[in-house]
């Protein structure tokens, strides 16, 4: 293998949904107040592919709330326990939750090999987001992990960092209720 190609295979790894989180230093949750944030105060339109080439669309979640879990790569591993944590909280007509991957300046010659990283279970369905559409509005490069809480009118009710350590209960049981 050329020093090239393994430079850009290790680049990947790096990248991938799979990384330690261990290199977090956001290490709690942390409620930050909708007011005064970055955090887009509407839904941003999104048309994003997941890793299985389906669309995910801003629309398919009107009139629900929803939550957009938004993960960079050290914050990828944590970002699926949330997910599912948070998913399971909620009754299946409730609030949608969203996980999208922040991949922006992922190489684009490794994207198909970024995309089999991620995991083979279709329930687990993560909307990859190669250009910065909803992840870097949400995120920014804030913290690994971040969660925004969207009403059915598509307005942001609160967004909070997200610890990559544990999925703690108190944390858990605001965003189910800010959802709902």
């Amino acid at each position: 293998m050329s020093r090239t190609l393994r430079h850009l295979v290790g680049a990947a790894l790096l990248m991938s949904p799979m990384s330690l989180a261990a290199q977090d230093p956001h290490g709690d949750a942390r409620r930050v107040p909708a007011r005064g944030s970055s955090v887009p105060d509407q839904l941003p339109t999104y048309r994003l592919l997941d890793q299985f080439n389906r669309l995910v669309t801003d629309s398919s979640i009107s009139r629900r709330a929803s939550i957009i879990i938004v993960a960079g790569r050290n914050g990828a591993a944590a970002a699926e326990r949330w997910t599912q944590r948070i998913r399971a909280a909620l009754t299946p007509s409730g609030p949608s939750v969203i996980p999208v991957a922040d991949l922006v300046g992922a190489p684009r010659l490794l994207r198909g090999l970024i995309r089999g990283m991620f995991p083979k279970d279709s329930s687990a369905a993560v909307a990859l987001d190669w250009e910065g559409v909803i992840g870097r509005p949400i995120r920014g490069d804030r913290a690994p992990l971040i969660a925004a809480v969207y009403g059915a009118d598509g307005r942001l009710r609160e967004w909070m960092t997200l610890s990559t350590k544990t999925e703690d209960i108190a944390t858990l049981q605001r965003l189910v209720a800010l959802a709902n």
